[in-house]
């Protein structure tokens, strides 16, 4: 049986995501709602992106299939995340078309703290792989991703010019 897995933050990079493939994937664009995307783990001095649920949000993400020995290879690599089964919608006509896995933190992420910052190189692995994929792509990215504190990414790259590797 193979699986349906939403990749939100580097699983979105095809090149992070070939590391722990078998055989190539064709990755869908989907957007999940009811949920926020958020860097709220704190990981070697900066935070990695989680999800949590969120009434009237949603965030963009990519979807693809994995075998189960993939799901397992993953499974090691995000050891605190558990699999929470979600509904996913069309990227482009915002129309549901199935449902999916994602990773998501209830423990680490308990924690929240304030104005800790994302991991500088993972945030722009992240939001590189976002803008490949499209310009809109990436744009929606950064609406809809937030800070441990709240502030969306396309605000809070406003003060922090550094972490801004599209220009």
């Amino acid at each position: 049986m193979n699986y349906k897995l939403i990749g939100y933050g580097s699983l979105i990079s095809h090149k992070k995501w070939a590391q722990y493939a078998t055989h190539k994937h064709h990755f869908k664009q989907v957007l999940v709602k009811g949920y926020k995307r958020i860097f709220d783990i704190k990981y070697h001095g900066g935070d990695v992106l989680n999800v949590e649920k969120s009434v009237g949000h949603h965030f963009n993400a990519v979807m693809f299939t994995i075998t189960p020995e993939e799901l397992a290879n993953l499974k090691r690599r995000e050891s605190g995340y558990n699999l929470e089964l979600c509904c996913v919608h069309d990227f482009k006509t915002g129309k549901k078309i199935g449902k999916g896995y994602l990773f998501i933190d209830y423990i680490n992420a308990i924690e929240h703290h304030k104005k800790a910052r994302p991991l500088k190189e993972y945030f722009k692995v992240c939001r590189e792989a976002a803008y490949h994929i499209s310009k809109k792509f990436g744009k929606e990215w950064d609406k809809t991703t937030y800070t441990a504190d709240n502030e969306q990414i396309y605000s809070w790259l406003k003060n922090n010019k550094s972490f801004d590797s599209i220009r």
